[in-house]
């Protein structure tokens, strides 16, 4: 049960990406839902539940996208195992938290795609990629507190099947 609520969510969060963020999108900036997701996850639920919504929503990601497939997959599953060290260290009501894990995550992200674009050819868009990094990040920081507040209630709504 608790797999099937996960990559439920990670499918409602990658249905949002690919639907409303569009719209949202401000210049040709776009957040990564999915990033933002990733992370709270991890935060809420631990590295197994971070890997594993790292794995389901990167997945979903790159089948969905015309970049090198396995870039989403591979930075998602690192974000959530990192990410999901911290569960049991921090104060999950803490809303600042999630904003800054999420400058963290995105550097991260984008650290991770830098090397994976440079190793397969495609080092021309990494300036591209950085200069998006700033105001992606901002979105991103936009984004962390209401997701996170929305992961930790449905861990609390949920918590036998969340292994809450």
């Amino acid at each position: 049960m608790r797999t099937l609520i996960w990559f439920v969510v990670m499918l409602v969060s990658v249905s949002f990406q690919s639907t409303v963020i569009p719209v949202l999108s401000i210049g040709g900036i776009r957040p990564d839902f999915v990033l933002v997701v990733v992370i709270s996850a991890a935060l809420t639920g631990g590295r197994e539940t971070g890997v594993l919504c790292g794995a389901f929503g990167g997945i979903l990601q790159d089948l969905l996208s015309a970049g090198p497939f396995g870039l989403n997959t591979l930075s998602k599953m690192l974000l959530g195992l990192v990410f999901g060290f911290y569960e049991r260290k921090v104060n999950q009501g803490n809303l600042l938290l999630p904003m800054v894990a999420v400058i963290a995550g995105t550097l991260g992200s984008t650290a991770v795609a830098a090397i994976f674009l440079v190793a397969y050819g495609f080092a021309g868009a990494v300036p591209a990629l950085l200069l998006q990094m700033i105001p992606t990040t901002a979105y991103h920081i936009l984004l962390a507190a209401p997701v996170h507040a929305a992961l930790l209630w449905l861990k609390r709504r949920y918590a036998s099947n969340l292994g809450g």
